[in-house]
């Protein structure tokens, strides 16, 4: 039986979402210590959240403003200045992935239509541990609903390349 193109796509697809194993993080960061007790916005560390197709991770530099000295008393605090002041680059790993042929703008979404972060990202500022997996599954429906839902394009090529 010979598969049309589209069909096999669908199926890869499938098989990477299913497969999907957990993204380990450099640090176990808490974002409920830095954005609802220290009351730090998203955009402190994703630098781009309001200009740029991609909101951007924190790197060294970004962690360094507030941790070359130690913070607090948790034993992961104390963790994040060692590696600091040792030299270690702080590369967090992307948690949220989208297919190659789908283009998304956070520029366009967080940057001028407002929406909030929790909107596509789940509750993550909540999270007291990064978690192994996205909070929301991302799909083509999810997008389609919050699309009708606020009476934006639904035309194919606004989102897919």
């Amino acid at each position: 039986m010979a598969f049309t193109r589209p069909f096999v796509s669908i199926l890869v697809l499938l098989g990477a979402a299913s497969c999907q194993s957990p993204v380990p993080q450099p640090v176990a960061f808490n974002h409920l210590k830095h954005t609802k007790d220290l009351g730090l916005e998203c955009q402190l560390c994703h630098q781009h959240v309001n200009t740029g197709a991609h909101a951007g991770l924190p790197d060294a530099a970004t962690c360094r403003l507030c941790h070359q000295a130690e913070q607090g008393t948790s034993p992961e605090a104390a963790r994040v200045t060692a590696l600091l002041t040792g030299g270690d680059p702080l590369r967090f790993n992307k948690l949220f992935r989208l297919p190659l042929h789908v283009y998304y703008s956070h520029r366009r979404h967080v940057g001028i239509a407002h929406l909030e972060c929790r909107s596509c990202h789940g509750d993550m500022a909540a999270t007291q541990r990064p978690p192994g997996q996205p909070l929301v599954r991302i799909t083509m429906n999810l997008c389609l609903d919050c699309h009708r839902a606020k009476g934006q394009s639904l035309d194919c090529v606004s989102c897919h390349r």
